[in-house]
């Protein structure tokens, strides 16, 4: 149980320093600390297209992703913060598998609908997909990084088979 607070700790940790970043770009423009911010955005090019027509504004400029992936990681916060709360309940016997395609299947389906041209969905529905994933997203990666924390450091170890004596030394 430690393992698993300290986890979630660490994770909440992450995902609010991440969602810190996304702010500081352009509130460091906004500052006039714009190397900062121009840092800040450099950092998150590799992990989304950053289109600014695609992006939420904060004093004229675009946060540091676009409004799916600001939602995503904003959502995934939220979700974070409310899973020990909500722990027990997620731990229903649903898989894992299934819970990805429950927070998957609307930001799929609104990225497949802009893909084929069906429809150009406004930076409000593509946030309202991002955050249904970012939230959902947790009842899958919290426990299993809970889980394998617990493996790592040991706590699990008891349980494991262990070799004879001596039968490691044999060849």
């Amino acid at each position: 149980m430690r393992s698993e607070r300290l986890t979630h700790a660490v994770i909440l940790a992450g995902a609010a320093l991440w969602c810190m970043l996304i702010l500081a770009a352009p509130l460091s423009t906004a500052t006039n600390a714009a190397p900062l911010g121009a840092l800040v955005y450099a950092f998150f090019r590799p992990v989304c297209h950053q289109i600014e027509a695609r992006s939420f504004h904060v004093g004229g400029a675009p946060l540091a992703v676009c409004a799916r992936c600001t939602s995503i990681y904003f959502g995934f916060l939220a979700g974070t913060i409310v899973y020990p709360a909500l722990r027990g309940a997620l731990r229903a016997r649903a898989s894992g598998r299934l819970l990805l395609a429950v927070a998957l299947a609307p930001m799929a389906a609104e990225v497949l609908a802009e893909f084929a041209g069906i429809s150009d969905f406004s930076n409000a529905v593509r946030a309202v997909t991002g955050a249904w994933f970012g939230i959902c997203i947790t009842a899958v990666i919290l426990p299993g990084a809970a889980e394998g924390a617990a493996e790592l450091f040991g706590r699990r170890r008891k349980d494991s088979v262990q070799p004879e004596k001596g039968l490691a030394d044999a060849s």
